[in-house]
């Protein structure tokens, strides 16, 4: 399927799930997607991803959360399946290949020798850097009328080629503040504002320092009560990132809504395309995302 038509179908399916009005719902559906729910779960998801500089990324990524206590949960992220593609980049020689071991030299302002982890063919494809998240919750915890939660991710080096890594030990302590929205029909809408701060901890001595603000804030909608109809156990969840890179003094925006679908308690569908707002050639922002995944509960 060409990105034209997953766009086009995703347009159709967001057009579709907003004209469904929000139903009362006497009992509370579980989406997958509130930070305070610890329930263990399974998550693999795929992503696509096109920078504004032309680089292209596919993953496939196992997802899941374990709960060790009802107050403290960690989450594992493992890209297993992960392709890096800068064809579509100036780093291409013009004859599909990339770097000086193509028939034509460098362009202007490229580095003169071969790209880390770029074949000659311009990608490559391996396992990805992975993390872990452990997030502590307390229902003595409370902020402006929300419940709060504290979490450290932990991003660890595995990817299996430079080029597909960032080659450091990131350290990412977070606040999370979630607040339920009683004024929507349907029960179970909440907003979220999860907030990251990255830093790096050691990684090779050629990689630059890192520190970096990451926000992950959204909002959750149920559109209709489940059942057994297409239209039935519909939810939206729009989310922001603002992202600020402190090394850089670069900010960065991305806007993703995902709609997804109930079709049993312990199975939730979603996708979800994403756009990076005004994205920066040089700093390599996101342009295009988009994900597609499954939420299956294991109790």
């Amino acid at each position: 399927m060409t990105l034209k038509k997953i766009l086009a179908t995703i347009g159709l399916v967001i057009c579709l799930g907003l004209t469904v009005p929000a139903v009362a719902q006497e009992e509370k559906v579980e989406t997958g997607t509130d930070p305070r729910d610890f329930a263990p779960k399974f998550m693999p998801y795929y992503r696509f991803t096109e920078l504004e500089n032309g680089l292209e990324n596919h993953s496939l990524t196992l997802f899941g959360l374990h709960a060790f206590k009802p107050n403290f949960a960690m989450t594992y992220e493992i890209p297993l399946g992960y392709k890096n593609d800068v064809s579509g980049t100036a780093l291409n020689n013009g004859d599909d290949t990339c770097g000086p071991l193509g028939s034509f030299p460098p362009g202007p302002g490229l580095p003169p020798i071969q790209i880390p982890g770029v074949q000659g063919n311009c990608q490559e494809t391996g396992m990805g850097d992975m993390n872990l998240r452990f997030m502590w919750s307390n229902k003595n915890w409370s902020f402006a009328g929300g419940d709060v939660l504290w979490a450290l991710q932990v991003d660890l080096p595995t990817a299996t080629q430079n080029f597909l890594g960032t080659e450091q030990v990131r350290l990412g302590p977070a606040f999370i503040w979630v607040k339920d929205i009683p004024i929507w029909p349907g029960p179970g809408a909440f907003a979220a504002l999860m907030n990251f701060y990255f830093f790096d901890v050691f990684g090779e001595d050629d990689v630059g320092d890192t520190s970096m603000y990451v926000g992950r804030w959204f909002t959750m909608l149920p559109l209709s009560k489940p059942g057994p109809g297409l239209f039935d156990g519909l939810f939206i969840l729009a989310e922001f990132q603002p992202i600020y890179d402190f090394e850089n003094s670069h900010f960065s925006f991305w806007v993703g809504p995902e709609i997804g679908k109930v079709i049993t308690k312990k199975n939730i569908f979603y996708m979800k395309p994403g756009w990076g707002a005004d994205p920066d050639f040089l700093q390599g922002d996101r342009k295009f995302t988009f994900e597609i995944g499954w939420r299956y509960f294991m109790d």
